[in-house]
């Protein structure tokens, strides 16, 4: 009796961390969602550059990026404490909204 608790405490908990291994998934942007290439601030220098394996840059510096839905996270040169905003994609429109619920607009190149 015992062997077959141990067995299926075991079983439970596996399944457990294969269900709990996916939530939270954040994932490098696939060229399909769109916010893959070049984006300008207007009239500025200012432009995000996504590559499709979650790198790019940021006004020249480097960047690191992940997505999950409508959320992005964004690392800026080597730092592990990550921007995070939401964002979406209208035509050739990046809009970027901070956690204070300010709105930046690109322009894709």
């Amino acid at each position: 009796m015992k062997k077959v608790l141990l067995l299926a405490l075991a079983v439970i908990l596996v399944c457990a961390l294969f269900l709990l291994s996916g939530c939270g998934e954040t994932t490098p942007a696939a060229s399909g969602n769109g916010i893959v290439g070049s984006w300008t601030y207007p009239n500025t220098s200012y432009t995000y550059i996504f590559k499709e394996d979650g790198t790019g840059s940021y006004a020249g510096s480097p960047i690191t990026y992940t997505t999950s839905g409508d959320k992005i996270a964004i690392y800026y040169d080597g730092s592990t404490i990550p921007f995070e905003s939401t964002y979406s994609i209208e035509g050739n429109k990046l809009n970027v909204i901070d956690s204070l619920g300010n709105d930046t607009i690109y322009i894709k190149d």
